[in-house]
């Protein structure tokens, strides 16, 4: 390929930069200069580090990671701090989801002045609901009655709801609750003519107002009707004008007319949808918080077994009014409260039980699978832009991407300053798809061709060989965590179909997700998601995808974990190297793949997976076709990466200039050729004879090892690293390093492996090696056959194998939410025929 010369490089930045200047400012230009900066000094991907925390983690960051790289995050905190936009110009593929994104209000204060604990909401600008009544006639196919659970306090205004729940089609049974015999009287007046089924009247404490009265006073009530709707006789004394129409508001959005009561009800047609809502009266969207009752809230859900913490959404119904699908409260009515657990009525406006029971309802139904969806009614809300017409059934689906946003989902993209210096560690973001099919998502760092280094080429090779294995029944994902997805590796995947970082439909077969800008998406999640990591920080956020993923559909399903390298050695003793290590002790199913049998003995040894197989060293097949024989000539090659530490960039050259300048005479008829990295030439000086050739394609590597006669490459790690092994297996007498035990001359009788890697000793390992290949030059050598380390036969990864451990896994799952009929997701989520 032709190389881009110094002056059409510095057009096309000067090209690049005038169109940044007049389409985002000054500023903006500012930002991508810094990365571009970055690129130069360190390199396209890495760390960052704010300015402002260069004297305290400066010197520190310095030592574990060199000047360059310390420089390079600075630039790169400078370039996102200045520039964010600037990766979502770059891949177009991103660029829908920006405008759609939801917005949030959200302040990490702890609580404010007046000791509310404030929450975290979507703006009213993206707070979506859908338009009721629905443009089409729509008909509930639910046909049993439905359990019309009232608490009427007020008794004069039950009238108005019984002329209202006569609005829902079908049978509807009456259960009223009240405080009083006298209450109960006028109660039962007032439904004398009702006959649309059975009339049940309770009188109960007047403790937890309608709360109480209907998770308390009606439990048993629920397990013999699979939907009902919640009213009450509601008044609200403590708003004066404000919220005078709230209780008119919430029922008249519920069963307001037949239309209303019937497009609200067929709505659980979909057997996911568990609550339907009215949207919040435009009056209280300021004052929707946890208020006082925070700490109730989460005692209460934490003896459900869910845990929650205040960065998660806030979303309730708001008064309490609301249809709902029994199932989706079981774990709130196994609770068993008691009036005794509600305090006596005082006129309490905030701070009780039924508040914040009223607050974690969606979270409940949540935490058993079900979903909610929220309706409002043009003439009744002010701000017609967030209400979604649904024209036809099909629109359903398409509009559920924007009213059903998880609550126990988190939703905080925006980058913290921990987060900014663990820059990999950003988290994704989930959202449950709707789709059964089972899929194989691989996480890898990069595609983009030339960032492929072995570790990315192999969890390629790896995601292949597995989704083969399983078959068209499963669909395939790549996910880029680290880089923009550019145009050649588009090119490369040609049959996935870029899709975007986004809550989707998510009807793809094979799909590839740039997900390295994160802000604003969300990543599509299914109920039979297996995840493939390939580094400790995809590690990271595959497990803590596959802890969303069972949250939403229940039961654990194994993570993949291939380990490349036993990477806390590369981490310096920080956070890196904590975290790594943390991905090694795993929480639930893992089934680690370990790349090379070294490797693989070192890790079982340390670390003693439950479940691992070994993938063996094996030549990549285009290199093996690829070569050929041919006259052994002068040529070293090197295997160099400055930006990798563990392959000793400096230690050999140091060894290189030292042998050089031992042997000059001979050394003067050898021409090295570094492999692996594009680097400044000028970082060899002193070496003599020395080439840059960067990353090589496999034909170019190929081609070289059958001409070379040397080659040296180290690895500071348990891994035994592939340069070395394809430079002895091709004919090549190879320099290389011992590490803990580990050596490559049990494999092969012609490598020259040191003991204690320090530039003297590499220095005349290599002048060993040139001596070893010099009686060879001009002549033909054979392709050389290695010796395994002896490993258990069964320990040896097989795709068909793991993939059949993958189908037992997907067949024993057993969802604990038995009661969820399956749905069709491409179709408002009616059962499949």
């Amino acid at each position: 390929m032709k190389q881009e010369t110094v002056f059409q490089a510095a057009g096309r930045h000067l090209r690049n930069g005038w169109i940044i200047l007049t389409t985002r400012g000054a500023v903006a230009l500012f930002g991508a200069a810094m990365r571009e900066a970055a690129k130069l000094i360190d390199s396209p991907v890495g760390v960052f580090l704010p300015p402002a925390e260069i004297l305290r983690q400066g010197p520190q960051f310095c030592r574990a990671y060199g000047a360059r790289a310390t420089i390079g995050a600075v630039l790169r905190q400078l370039a996102a701090t200045y520039d964010p936009p600037l990766g979502r110009c770059r891949n177009p593929v991103n660029d829908p989801l920006r405008a759609q994104a939801v917005g949030y209000h959200y302040t990490h204060e702890l609580i404010r002045a007046d000791g509310v604990v404030p929450s975290r909401r979507p703006v009213n600008e993206s707070d979506f609901a859908l338009a009721t009544p629905f443009d089409y006639p729509a008909q509930p196919s639910h046909a049993g009655p439905i359990a019309a659970i009232v608490h009427v306090f007020y008794p004069e205004v039950l009238p108005l709801l019984l002329e209202k729940l006569a609005n829902l089609p079908g049978d509807v049974d009456l259960f009223l609750s009240t405080d009083t015999p006298e209450k109960e009287g006028r109660i039962a007046q007032a439904c004398d003519g009702w006959r649309k089924g059975r009339v049940e009247t309770r009188v109960l404490p007047n403790r937890g107002r309608d709360i109480a009265a209907k998770f308390v006073g009606f439990r048993d009530v629920y397990a013999r009707y699979e939907l009902f709707v919640h009213l009450h006789a509601k008044r609200s004394p403590h708003g004066g004008a404000a919220l005078a129409r709230w209780r008119d508001y919430l029922v008249d959005t519920l069963l307001g007319s037949p239309r209303i009561a019937g497009a609200n009800l067929s709505l659980f047609d979909d057997p996911r949808v568990g609550v339907v809502f009215p949207q919040h009266l435009f009056e209280l969207r300021g004052v929707l918080n946890w208020g006082y009752d925070y700490d109730l809230a989460r005692g209460l859900m934490k003896r459900m077994g869910v845990a929650i913490d205040k960065t998660l959404t806030l979303e309730f119904p708001s008064g309490s009014m609301f249809f709902g699908r029994s199932a989706a409260f079981r774990p709130l009515l196994d609770l068993a409260l008691d009036f005794s657990d509600f305090p006596e009525e005082a006129g309490h406006v905030d701070g009780t039980l039924a508040h914040a029971i009223e607050r974690v309802l969606l979270m409940v139904a949540e935490s058993t699978g079900f979903e909610w969806r929220k309706v409002a009614r043009r003439d009744l809300y002010p701000m017609p832009q967030t209400l979604l017409t649904v024209r036809e059934p099909d629109d359903l689906p398409l509009h559920r991407l924007k009213v059903f946003r998880p609550c126990l989902s988190p939703v905080d993209d925006a980058p913290r300053p921990q987060e900014r210096s663990l820059a990999e560690l950003r988290p994704l973001l989930s959202y449950p798809s709707r789709n059964p099919r089972p899929r194989l998502t691989l996480l890898t760092p990069t595609v983009n061709p030339h960032q492929t280094f072995g570790g990315v080429a192999t969890a390629l090779r790896l995601f292949a060989s597995l989704a083969d294995a399983l078959g068209d029944d499963w669909d395939r994902r790549i996910v880029a965590t680290d880089a923009d997805i550019e145009p050649a590796a588009y090119e490369r995947f040609a049959d996935f179909e870029p899709a975007p970082y986004a809550a989707s439909l998510d009807q793809g077969r094979r799909v590839i997700v740039d997900a390295f800008q994160r802000e604003g998406g969300r990543l599509d999640l299914r109920a039979n998601d297996i995840f493939i990591a390939t580094a400790w920080w995809t590690a990271i956020l595959a497990r803590d995808l596959e802890k969303d993923r069972a949250r939403c559909f229940g039961d654990a399903l194994p993570l993949i974990y291939l380990v490349q390298d036993d990477e806390p050695y590369f981490q310096g003793r920080g956070a890196r190297a904590a975290f790594a290590v943390s991905t090694y002790r795993p929480r639930g199913e893992t089934i680690a793949l370990i790349n090379s049998e070294e490797l693989y003995l070192s890790m079982q040894a340390k670390y003693g997976f439950a479940e691992s197989w070994c993938i063996p060293y094996a030549i990549n097949p285009q290199i093996d076709v690829a070569l050929r024989p041919a006259p052994r000539e002068r040529l070293m090659l090197v295997y160099g990466r400055p930006h990798v530490e563990r392959n000793g960039f400096e230690l050999i050259v140091d060894a290189l200039f030292r042998w050089q300048q031992r042997d000059p005479i001979r050394a003067s008829r050898w021409t090295l050729l570094f492999l692996g990295e594009d680097f400044p030439a000028s970082w060899l000086y002193p070496v003599q004879n020395a080439r840059v050739l960067g990353k090589a394609s496999l034909a170019d590597y190929a081609d070289l090892l059958s001409r070379a006669s040397v080659g040296v490459s180290l690895m500071l790690s348990p891994h035994p690293s592939y340069p070395p092994l394809e430079m002895a297996e091709a004919g090549l007498v190879a320099v290389t390093n011992d590490f803990e035990g580990r050596s490559l001359r049990r494999r092969f009788d012609d490598v020259m492996a040191v003991e204690d890697v320090d530039p003297l000793a590499l220095a005349e390992a290599i002048e060993a090696a040139v001596a070893r290949a010099e009686p060879l030059i001009g002549a033909i050598t054979p392709r050389r056959q290695g010796r395994a380390p002896a490993l258990d036969p069964d320990a040896i990864f097989d795709a068909g194998a793991v993939a059949a451990r993958l189908r037992r896994y997907r067949a024993s799952s057993r969802r604990r939410r038995v009661t969820q009929p399956s749905s069709d997701w491409r179709h408002g989520g009616r059962t499949t025929p």
